[in-house]
């Protein structure tokens, strides 16, 4: 059965701000709601594969593994810091330039790469299944069966929320779409992916 403090766990670190939700920003405000509805899949397949490790005990590598934690947190960085630099060199274009883009759709699968690739290289969310996941695992049950249920009730709660933020973001997209707003939101957005790829390369296991 699924406890109430289980869900109300999985909401709170959902809601907090991270990697996930700073690109699903970027992709709705870039290129509109498909694409922050495809970046909202690539996060839940990101999940997905975590939850498969997880159920195996795959993701203690991640925990017990200085070699395996530091690839991946390397490689979460270094996306996260180029997602950032695209932003920024966004922010520079002329008036016209944005004007143009604004009305460019990018392909959703790009949308949903960038979605999956910051879920899989962010030792975070395998952590999250590796410590959370087993706390609510009922004592008399089915291991490998409950582990699954509980990711599953996790990855449809990340999923509704996030995609009610990237509906909310495309009701006022209409206004977050003139060039002087995109100029400013485009530097923020890569400050902040740049800042989140500092800040991934500089954790250590013991912030886990």
């Amino acid at each position: 059965m699924i406890s109430l403090a289980f869900v109300v766990t999985c909401l709170l670190m959902i809601i907090a701000p991270g990697p996930s939700l700073a690109v699903m920003l970027t992709q709705s405000l870039r290129s509109g709601r498909a694409a922050g509805l495809a970046t909202v899949a690539g996060n839940t397949m990101g999940l997905i594969v975590w939850a498969t490790a997880s159920a195996f005990g795959l993701t203690v590598l991640v925990r017990t593994s200085e070699i395996a934690f530091v690839v991946l947190k390397v490689a979460g960085a270094v996306y996260l810091c180029w997602l950032g630099v695209q932003s920024l060199r966004r922010s520079r274009r002329e008036p016209a330039d944005l004007v143009e883009a604004a009305g460019v759709r990018h392909s959703p699968l790009a949308s949903l790469r960038a979605g999956f690739m910051t879920n899989v290289t962010n030792p975070k969310a395998a952590v999250l299944y590796l410590a959370l996941l087993p706390q609510f695992l009922p004592p008399d049950g089915n291991p490998l069966l409950d582990t699954f249920v509980l990711a599953a009730v996790q990855m449809a709660l990340s999923a509704s929320y996030y995609t009610l933020v990237v509906l909310a973001i495309g009701l006022a997209r209409r206004v977050l779409s003139r060039p002087v707003v995109r100029r400013w939101l485009d530097r923020v957005s890569g400050l902040v992916l740049v800042g989140l790829g500092i800040r991934m390369v500089t954790l250590s296991r013991a912030a886990l």
